[in-house]
């Protein structure tokens, strides 16, 4: 069994104080190896403690003078137990003779001694005295048996603790920390001035780290280079420096201040990112400026692949210290540029296309994979997070290099559309789609979102599905009215045929009507007005997304089997020239939480389709056409509308019910430019044309996944890793639902809190996930502490399995 020198000590003692009452013992100690011991054992009241009286003071050359003498006395008047402490031989008592030889016991043994018969058994027989004294206050929490025995050995957190702190040792501690300075290969402690001795420490180990990731620009000869074995200790040593929280709190300070010293800027001028990541920050912002600058002196289809194949390079520093964005303001933009980086690889690999052959292999390749285009340009056009001058001298020559892409595949587009005759794509309208899925007789929240493009309706399926761990979304295309406008647009989402709708210009404004009879669909009321006579649906069941976000929705019912749900969020931030600027993650972020606001209230079908796409186009690059005829009953920037008699070039096509010929320009162009207003539509590209349906099914009877966690007998290090098994289940996946849980560690004896995970989501398709842990910082655990492990649902904070584990290290606020 392990016993701790700590609790060696006291049973020593005990066994001696409570033979009777009154009983108390001499200790001897001419070395003063053993009092620090004594008096952490004395006063620790974890084990009960006891009362220990030192003599300290002379009278006449000898130990122990008049005071102490009737201190003593009336201690053994009282008949108290006690250790009375005598720093001299068992020979040099004294005067203390006289009344130690009234004492149950007189201890005289050396540490050295008492340490070879509790076990402790040295590898070096050098070992000197202040060594085993000095290792013996280090490891009080463990059994000397177990120390093994190479002598002193190096500590990294008393280390640790001045480099962090800039407080000097403690003297008891002095002889192991000079010795892992050396370790280190770390220059003297310097006593007299702590901050310079940190400084220069610091320097070296920036300088070291640096040779460790890029030993070709900063070479073997830098003369603060840590060499040999030594390197090897250093960067562990600063390895563990940075998984301290509380350590390397202050370390971005230090670095910054330490640069000056190091010189690494002036080194690393012309590396890149593909050497690194550094600590040292002058180090990774050379890397940074040099990787951006030399991206913008490139163009085209050259910048867009060099950018590209640095993805893994940048990613490495997005990862390093100052590409985390915990480092506030002083973080590098890294971030910024691996999203840019990725989104030109996303752009290169979609937009690799063969000539197309004919309309459909077009529309083909862009519901197969060309919406990617589009949501690369999402990422290339939004607002920078974080406008750094290098990136804003990249983005410009980079949404260059996209947008020449993107126009080239939109004029491509066009030019085999009018080769071909102008042909309708061979898909339904989105309000044909919605009719057949209503066919099916199960309750369905219909969620109609004004100028849902393509792209977006994939990468929310794509997150929906990921998020589940099963596919519960799918994504079919529709095609749009043309003109691709909203009066049209939404008159055709309703689960109606084409054939059935009419589209008419009066006044120089567009009607829609079912079958010839009234209302006029192509306004918004007349087609709620529509929604209550003809689909069934209650007044109260037609609301917006507004009122799902805030959980006042209807639930199903046998009576209410249909939820109508409008939103035109991407219409407005369009119109108000925010959409490109934002990006489109916000907007799918909305909408994946009204879907799940809708799952909760019961809905278990959702249908979310829309009125039409939209592009892109600043106004700077717009470029204008004239119209193709004079005098048309309807114009925008997008399509012009003539009789269908009308003899028209270019492409074109018929408006719904075929009594109105509409033109379109190709490419991006427009008939009218009225600039500001970067998002536009009502024309015949891909994105405007080719629109979403999405269909979202959960199973009727769905139940949460089964979670365990595999066994864990011990703990250690401080970032665990917990391995939770996915529990096998009779139902077929399809039919459970996914999980968010987190990981708890607890002391078993108090259930206080040691480790704890981040939010995790299990999903069905999942054996096995590994869950990383944290230690509490703050808290205090001794070695062999027993645990209990927990894994919980956050939702519901039910405890889904538990495991009983041992802590095998000892935990001390690190």
């Amino acid at each position: 069994m392990s016993i701790s020198l700590q609790k060696r000590i006291h049973s020593l003692v005990r066994q001696v104080l409570d033979s009777y009452s009154g009983a108390w013992l001499v200790w001897c100690d001419p070395r003063g190896d053993w009092l620090p011991l004594l008096r952490r054992v004395a006063n620790d009241t974890r084990l009960g403690g006891f009362t220990l009286v030192e003599v300290e003071d002379r009278a006449g050359g000898q130990i122990g003078g008049p005071v102490s003498r009737r201190g003593l006395q009336a201690r053994l008047d009282k008949g108290e137990s006690f250790v009375l402490y005598v720093p001299a031989t068992r020979e040099k008592l004294g005067w203390v003779w006289g009344h130690a030889v009234l004492a149950e016991s007189i201890y005289s043994q050396s540490l050295r001694e008492q340490l070879l018969d509790w076990g402790w058994r040295p590898q070096s027989l050098t070992i000197s005295d202040d060594e085993i004294a000095a290792m013996s206050r280090r490891e009080m929490q463990r059994d000397p048996a177990e120390w093994g025995g190479s002598g002193l050995q190096p500590d990294m957190g008393i280390l640790l603790e001045t480099l962090a702190t800039g407080v000097a040792p403690g003297e008891d501690e002095r002889l192991v920390f000079d010795l892992t300075v050396e370790q280190a290969g770390l220059p003297a402690f310097d006593e007299g001035d702590v901050r310079r001795w940190r400084n220069r420490a610091l320097a070296r180990l920036l300088v070291t780290q640096a040779h460790q990731n890029a030993p070709q620009l900063v070479g073997d000869g830098h003369e603060l280079l840590i060499v040999g074995n030594q390197h090897t200790f250093a960067l562990d040593l600063l390895g563990r420096w940075l998984d301290s929280l509380r350590l390397s709190r202050g370390l971005p300070a230090m670095i910054m201040e330490v640069d000056v010293i190091a010189s690494l800027g002036n080194a690393l001028g012309s590396a890149d990112a593909r050497q690194g990541p550094f600590l040292s920050l002058a180090a990774e912002r050379a890397v940074f400026v040099n990787t951006c600058r030399e991206l913008a002196q490139k163009g085209g289809k050259d910048l867009l692949q060099t950018l590209a194949d640095l993805k893994e390079a940048i990613q490495r520093h997005v990862s390093g210290f100052w590409g985390d964005m915990t480092q506030g303001s002083q973080s590098l933009p890294w971030r910024e540029l691996a999203r840019l980086s990725e989104a030109a690889g996303d752009l290169l690999e979609a937009a690799q296309v063969k000539a197309w052959a004919n309309p459909e292999e077009a529309v083909a390749w862009y519901t197969n994979n060309g919406w990617r285009v589009d949501q690369a340009g999402e990422e290339l056009l939004r607002n920078l997070e974080m406008p750094a001058p290098e990136l804003l001298e990249l983005i410009a020559p980079l949404r260059a290099a996209y947008r020449a892409r993107w126009e080239g595949l939109l004029i491509q587009w066009s030019e085999v559309w009018t080769v071909a005759g102008c042909p309708l794509p061979k898909a339904p309208t989105g309000g044909e789609w919605l009719a057949e899925v209503l066919s099916t007789k199960r309750a369905t929240a219909i969620l109609v979102a004004d100028a849902f493009r393509y792209d977006l309706a994939r990468t929310l399926a794509d997150r929906l599905n990921a998020s589940e761990g099963v596919d519960r979304a799918s994504v079919a295309h529709a095609r749009a009215p043309l003109p691709s406008i909203t009066p049209l647009g939404m008159s055709m989402a309703l689960p109606l045929a084409e054939v059935d709708l009419t589209a008419d210009i009066v006044d120089g404004k567009w009607q829609v009507r079912y079958k010839g009879n009234t209302p006029n669909l192509a306004i918004a009321q007349q087609r709620k007005e529509w929604w209550q006579q003809y689909g069934k649906v209650e007044p109260e069941c037609i609301i917006g997304v507004p009122a799902v976000l805030l959980g006042n929705v209807p639930a199903p019912d046998t009576k209410r089997t249909r939820l109508v749900i409008y939103d035109d969020a991407i219409d407005k931030l369009g119109h108000d020239d925010e959409l490109e600027a934002m990006g489109g993650g916000l907007i799918i972020d909305r909408y994946l939480k009204t879907i799940e606001g809708l799952r909760r209230a019961g809905w278990q079908r959702v249908a979310m389709l829309t009125d039409h796409g939209y592009i892109h186009w600043s106004d700077s690059h717009e470029q204008s056409v004239p119209l193709p005829a004079p005098d048309p009953a309807y114009s925008q920037r997008r399509a012009a509308a003539y009789p269908l008699e009308t003899r028209l070039q270019g492409p074109q096509g018929l408006a719904p019910g075929g009594k109105w010929r509409v033109a379109v320009p190709r490419g991006a162009a427009s008939f009218r430019a009225y600039g500001g207003l970067g998002y536009f539509h009502g024309g015949a590209s891909l994105q405007e044309w080719i629109v979403p349906c999405v269909l979202v099914e959960w199973p009727s009877k769905a139940r949460p996944v089964r979670i365990t966690l595999e066994p864990i007998d011990k703990i250690l290090g401080l970032r665990p890793l917990i391995s939770l098994h996915v529990a096998l289940d009779p139902v077929p996946i399809e039919d459970m639902l996914a999980r968010q849980v987190d990981v708890l560690i607890r002391k078993a004896a108090d259930r206080s809190l040691l480790f704890r995970s981040g939010s995790v989501m299990v999903t069905p398709d999942q054996e096995e996930v590994s869950v990383p842990l944290q230690v509490i910082e703050g808290m205090e655990a001794e070695r062999g502490t027993k645990l209990r492990v927990e894994v919980r649902d956050t939702n519901t904070e039910e405890v889904l399995d538990e495991r009983i584990s041992t802590l095998m290290i000892e935990i001390t606020g690190w």
